[in-house]
C-alpha cells in the first residue's frame, strides 16, 4: 500500500514539474513578443519624431527586419538547476576579431528564476540566485495568464517588482 501511494505521488510530482516547464516555455515565447513589440514600437516613434531625419532610414530599415523576422532580436531560454529554472535572455553578437568571436546570440541576465517544484516565480537578485520574495504562482491560474500574456510580462523584467 505505501509503494502505491508512494509511486503516486512521484508521478503527481513530475507531473507538475513537466507542466511547470511547460509554462516557462510559453513564458518565454511571451518575453520574446513583449521585445519584439516593444523593438517594433520604437522604431515607429523614432520614425515619428522630428529630431533626426538623417536617421529615418535605419529605423525603416529595422522595422522592415522586424516585421519579415529578419531581426536579431531578444531571445529567451532556460536551464534547469537543482532547484530552480533560471530564465535568461539571449542577446546577438556580431563577429569581433579582436575577442577572436564569431556572430551569434550568447547569455545576457536573468529574468527570471522559476522554483521547478512549486511554480513559484522570483525576480533574480543576481545570476546565481533569486530574491527573496515570491511574485507569482503558475499554480495559481490568474497569476499564470496574467504572467503568459505578452502584453503584461516586461521584457526587462519589471513584472517582477514587488506588486
Amino acid at each position: 500500500m505505501t509503494t502505491v501511494l508512494n509511486r503516486e505521488s512521484i508521478q503527481i510530482k513530475r507531473d507538475l514539474q513537466r507542466r511547470i516547464e511547460d509554462y516557462v516555455i510559453k513564458y518565454c515565447e511571451a518575453l520574446e513578443e513583449n521585445f519584439k513589440q516593444y523593438s517594433k514600437d520604437s522604431m515607429i516613434r523614432n520614425l515619428d519624431e522630428k529630431r533626426n531625419p538623417e536617421y529615418k532610414s535605419y529605423y525603416q530599415e529595422q522595422l522592415d527586419a522586424i516585421n519579415d523576422g529578419t531581426a536579431n532580436l531578444y531571445k529567451y531560454d532556460y536551464k534547469v538547476g537543482k532547484k530552480f529554472i533560471k530564465v535568461f535572455n539571449l542577446q546577438y553578437e556580431t563577429a569581433n576579431d579582436y575577442y577572436n568571436r564569431k556572430a551569434g546570440y550568447r547569455a545576457g541576465s536573468v529574468t527570471a528564476f522559476i522554483d521547478k517544484n512549486t511554480g513559484e516565480v522570483y525576480k533574480p537578485a543576481s545570476w546565481k540566485a533569486p530574491a527573496k520574495h515570491v511574485r507569482y504562482d503558475l499554480r495559481i491560474i490568474s497569476e499564470r495568464e496574467y504572467l503568459l500574456n505578452p502584453k503584461n510580462c516586461d521584457w526587462a523584467g519589471g513584472h517582477l517588482y514587488m506588486r
